[in-house]
């Protein structure tokens, strides 16, 4: 419960803070403040979305979703991802016209939007530090990567103050936008992947055959699936040949704790004979 309050209150935090960064970047005419916008919103569907698995992931299995509902996080991310991509794209396109057709914007509000940002961005991730769950540490390095952002456009602001160099919101807005568009795309890809029901990243395949070939009695491995349910844990099936049907139990305890210890939560093992 803890970890879905924790969630809760960041994502209420966050969609306030929206609010304030959409008027922020429409009345400072800050093309960067509108880029930041942009993560900001992704950062608070997928807060969202955290939280609501957060709660649907202690519903049991059913006969339509006998794994589960873990997959659906996935999902999120994708479409996620997707759209931000394509919505960071034009966000370029817009940032390089402002370069061709300066435009300064107000520094005294992007300074106080980027003061905001720091805030609820800090408390936001305040409040996830200690949570233990995947969902609340993955959210954190989100609300992280905010603050250092919303520290880059403070920075800016301030220059702008001080010096009429109008060049450099729309500079930042296409470095948070690539930015952006290089992170999602690595989420894409890992996302794909499980979806493609690739091996995990985390597991050398090699070195984890080689593992349960070293255990006495099992001959060869002629059979062997591994992939990840959720980008965390993982399902196993594997087909021992052994040379004693006596040693199976053996066998099958030692196979089941190395898989443990690489949070494999499934492990499915047929044995034949030699």
């Amino acid at each position: 419960m803890e970890a879905s309050g924790n969630l809760f209150f960041a994502f209420l935090l966050n969609i306030f803070f929206n609010v304030i960064v959409i008027v922020g970047a429409i009345f400072t005419n800050s093309v960067a403040i509108l880029a930041d916008c942009l993560h900001d919103l992704t950062d608070t569907i997928s807060i969202g979305l955290a939280w609501g698995l957060e709660r649907i992931s202690r519903r049991d299995s059913n006969k339509s979703y006998t794994y589960g509902y873990a997959r659906f996080s996935i999902l999120g991310a994708f479409i996620t991802s997707t759209l931000v991509i394509i919505i960071s794209i034009i966000v370029i396109y817009e940032a390089i016209d402002r370069l061709f057709h300066l435009v300064t914007p107000d520094a005294g509000g992007m300074l106080l939007v980027a003061i905001l940002g720091i805030v609820f961005k800090g408390l936001s991730a305040y409040r996830l530090h200690k949570g233990i769950t995947f969902n609340e540490k993955a959210i954190l390095l989100h609300l992280l990567a905010d603050i250092f952002e919303w520290i880059a456009i403070l920075i800016i602001s301030v220059i702008l103050i001080f010096w009429d160099v109008p060049f450099l919101d729309p500079l930042v807005s296409i470095g948070i936008s690539i930015w952006l568009i290089y992170s999602l795309s690595k989420t894409l890809k890992g996302s794909l992947e499980i979806f493609l029901q690739k091996s995990p990243s985390n597991i050398d395949v090699n070195e984890f055959k080689n593992s349960i070939l070293a255990i006495d009695g099992v001959n060869s491995i002629y059979d062997f699936h591994l992939w990840s349910l959720d980008g965390i844990e993982s399902v196993l099936t594997l087909k021992l040949k052994i040379d004693d049907e006596n040693k199976k139990e053996n066998i099958l305890n030692i196979a089941n704790k190395i898989a443990y210890n690489n949070n494999i939560v499934d492990v499915t093992v047929e044995f034949n004979y030699d």
